[in-house]
């Protein structure tokens, strides 16, 4: 599944429930975070790092859009 249609699919989603949204991607950051903070492996890191990123980015899209 592309990226893109993740995040359509997640912001019709939040149109209806932001609230479940919203913990999806919190849960998401922070399992991300757990996998950057323990990894000693500097690639992973910056996988980790960028995925973080892109989370974030999408979460606050989505509550610009829905929430204003």
């Amino acid at each position: 599944m592309k990226r893109t249609q993740r995040f359509e699919r997640r912001l019709e989603e939040a149109r209806e429930d932001i609230t479940g949204v919203m913990k999806t991607y919190i849960r998401e950051i922070g399992v991300q975070k757990a996998r950057r903070d323990a990894s000693r492996n500097g690639f992973v890191r910056i996988c980790a790092q960028q995925e973080i990123d892109r989370l974030t980015a999408e979460k606050n899209a989505i509550e610009l859009e829905i929430v204003g």
